[in-house]
């Protein structure tokens, strides 16, 4: 696992440089470059849905890279868009431990008993690009001090992730003696094995909100909380069989962290 994700991190270094070349080439920007740090609520298939136990328990934390381009003193101010977008190059990593929570793990039943046994653990690079829209004129709050500006934000990008899974009881997943039903495998489903420790690539879509405070005329310190959808039900390495499993794996984010302006 850790050599797969020390190739997914080399790749994604080397084409989160190309992106930020791509959009500075040829063009009157200016740069800026966030650190962010926070936990990750990974809501994949591990415990159930819209369960308060299941959504704190299995929390990780994340790092956040981000790349601004800034287009408000370029050639293109004094439009909308120049005052109130940002370019956004983005590269992140988390990692979350996993296990069952809920109404069917607990209890002192054989099923009860096997859920609890069996945990996971999902690490995962994401590389994406989007644009960022604040509430105030950006020139207007880059001027001043100890201000707030809102700001919400859009993008895509792939994820690249390596799940692993065990159990507590004798043997190996997939076995009926320490398995949970709808993760056993089902030949004659047609469908994946349920439970897989192979690493995924899919594309992601994500949205942000949140505020920037100024603290000077080259930084910031901002809070953010961020939404993350996939395109895979294999993010975390788990899609149980049934009519339960109903939508693709999902994240949420909350970072709080530095920003610092080159120019």
């Amino acid at each position: 696992m850790f050599k797969v994700m020390k190739t997914n991190l080399s790749k994604l270094t080397f084409i989160f440089f190309i992106l930020i070349t791509f959009h500075s080439n040829g063009q009157e920007l200016f740069n800026e470059l966030s650190i962010g740090v926070g936990p990750v609520s990974f809501r994949g298939d591990y415990g159930e849905n819209q369960d308060n136990e299941t959504n704190l328990g299995n929390t990780g934390f994340g790092l956040s890279l981000t790349h601004f381009l800034n287009f408000a003193y370029g050639r293109n101010s004094g439009s909308y868009f120049a005052e109130h977008f940002k370019l956004r190059t983005q590269l992140l990593y988390q990692n979350t431990s996993l296990e069952h929570f809920g109404s069917y793990a607990d209890g002192q039943g054989d099923d009860a008993i096997k859920l609890r046994a069996m945990t996971g653990e999902v690490s995962s690079f994401e590389i994406g690009t989007g644009l960022q829209w604040f509430y105030k004129e950006i020139r207007e709050y880059e001027r001043s001090v100890n201000t707030l500006s809102p700001y919400a934000g859009f993008g895509i990008g792939a994820i690249f992730s390596s799940p692993s899974h065990e159990t507590s009881l004798p043997g190996n997943l997939g076995s009926t003696t320490n398995t949970f039903p709808t993760f056993l495998p089902d030949p004659a489903s047609g469908e994946k094995n349920p439970i897989s420790n192979d690493s995924e690539t899919a594309f992601a879509v994500n949205f942000q909100a949140g505020t920037l405070y100024r603290l000077d005329e080259r930084s910031d310190i901002f809070l953010e909380a961020r939404w993350h959808f996939y395109s895979s039900d294999f993010v975390d390495g788990l899609s149980p069989i049934g009519g339960q499993n109903k939508s693709n794996d999902w994240s949420f984010w909350l970072a709080v962290g530095y920003v610092y302006y080159f120019d």
